[in-house]
């Protein structure tokens, strides 16, 4: 990443907030129904988070422009809950006991050492480079690493959830893992037999460095969220992307059309001449996506995808990225309601 610039003094990168935003409360108890004091409550993807009281009782505002708000209530030694209906918030969360299922994976632990898991680990879930090399797992005994044979895959769990100290762009985060898979092509660790990964899990952001603005900025400007909403606020132009399809270059929208779904929420369709061209084909469509020297791959599984207007990609199953996209890791990971503002 280059230093930061004087052009960038006029810009800054902000989680957008709302004052009077809607206030949400509830109760968090455990199984005996006596009251959880200082769970962790907070929405997914931002910095917006708080404990509960002595009564078990949290208080949070809604966050502003979320298209998908996912409240997640946390509590060490506790089932996770997630609660995805926020305008029917229940009175009560009621956490249970958690289940130790990860004995089980010991058969699967002997193929590799401990060392060489954690590695493998690190590089796919948190990045590479100098990105990847700033971030420590603060908990990483707390992870367990187990690689099947059978599929040649690599596989994380976690009961608890993993602290990061991302000291590339100035926060602490909180990841609580659902999936992780890295996929070789041989029974290998190794970068050349490396296949794909996936990894997906809730998280929660906390602003240990503010000074860190010019990286963020670096690293939103080159990302797909950014992308996206230049395409959905009419602001392609004002970016420094390069969009190909079929080796000719293209602004978005000769090739997309926009719907916008409702306040928040648009639906971005691949035009019908452009499906035209692939029907014979019988394959997914491919774009080709620049910024200055760091090029990727957009295939489209799916003719369409629903975006928020932060730029996040609501279906993620229907759109697989390639190359530089497919690089952002945790490493790389802002909230994911920030935006770029003019001052």
């Amino acid at each position: 990443m280059l230093k930061l610039k004087r052009l960038l003094i006029t810009i800054s990168l902000i989680c957008l907030t709302d004052l009077s935003a809607q206030s949400l409360s509830a109760r968090v108890v455990d199984e005996n129904d006596e009251a959880l004091v200082g769970a962790t409550v907070y929405f997914d993807g931002t910095t917006r988070g708080v404990i509960t009281n002595i009564n078990g009782v949290f208080n949070i505002n809604l966050p502003d422009n979320l298209a998908s708000p996912i409240l997640v209530i946390s509590y060490l030694g506790y089932e996770t809950v997630y609660e995805t209906d926020i305008n029917n918030l229940k009175s009560k969360y009621q956490l249970r006991l958690q289940k130790n299922n990860l004995d089980e994976v010991n058969l699967y632990t002997q193929h590799f050492t401990r060392e060489a898991k954690e590695n493998a680990f690190k590089k796919y879930f948190l990045g590479s480079g100098r990105p990847g090399k700033k971030c420590e797992i603060v908990n990483m005994e707390d992870i367990t690493l187990y690689f099947k044979i059978e599929n040649n895959t690599l596989y994380a769990e976690s009961l608890n959830p993993i602290i990061i100290q991302n000291d590339y762009l100035g926060y602490k985060v909180k990841f609580d893992l659902k999936a992780f898979e890295v996929k070789f092509r041989a029974t290998s660790l190794d970068d050349i037999d490396y296949k794909l990964s996936y990894f997906a899990g809730f998280s929660f952001f906390e602003d240990i460095n503010p000074n860190k603005f010019g990286k963020r900025i670096r690293v939103y400007q080159k990302s797909l969220n950014h992308f996206f909403r230049s395409i959905v606020t009419n602001t392609y132009n004002k970016t420094k992307f390069k969009f190909y399809y079929k080796g000719r270059k293209y602004k978005p929208k000769r090739l997309f059309k926009i719907e916008k779904l409702d306040q928040n929420i648009y639906k971005l369709s691949i035009k019908s001449k452009v499906l035209k061209l692939i029907e014979s084909e019988n394959s997914p469509t491919y774009f080709d996506l620049y910024y200055k020297n760091e090029y990727g791959t957009l295939k489209f599984v799916k003719p369409d995808i629903r975006v928020d207007i932060f730029g996040n990609n609501l279906d993620l199953q229907n759109l697989v990225l390639e190359g530089h996209f497919a690089g952002y890791k945790v490493a790389k990971l802002l909230p994911s309601n920030y935006i770029l503002v003019k001052k």
